[in-house]
């Protein structure tokens, strides 16, 4: 697995962190909910560099369609759960908020499963 400058990682936290406060102020949310929305952030960071840890990240290259595709989708759904809770107001309605989790899923989990499996037919045949 690539490991990250330690600076690196700050930066990328406090970037990602500052984004979502200024994403939580712009839908008007109280200072709570910004507060909270912005605790998100370390959480989300956490989970996808432990699913990466789970995963391999470095034995994806040469993995199964379907190794490829459950890492993927599960990199999606992570993804699309930070986006429905950052981007949700405080009179959002739940099946809503379920819907994009599951739209936001598919199409990203999909697309990157897609991606890696093209990159992956294009360097078989490179060999």
């Amino acid at each position: 697995m690539r490991r990250m400058p330690p600076a690196t990682a700050w930066l990328v936290s406090i970037t990602l962190m500052a984004g979502v406060a200024a994403t939580s102020w712009y839908l008007g949310d109280q200072a709570a909910v910004t507060v909270a929305k912005t605790a998100i952030v370390p959480l989300y960071l956490l989970a996808t560099k432990g699913l990466r840890a789970y995963f391999q990240d470095s034995s994806l290259e040469d993995a199964d369609f379907k190794a490829v595709a459950r890492f993927q989708f599960s990199d999606a759904a992570l993804l699309a759960a930070f986006v429905v809770i950052v981007a949700a107001h405080a009179n959002s309605a739940a099946g809503r908020m379920v819907m994009d989790l599951i739209w936001i899923t598919a199409l990203t989990g999909g697309t990157l499963t897609v991606a890696t499996w093209l990159r992956q037919k294009r360097q078989n045949n490179a060999q």
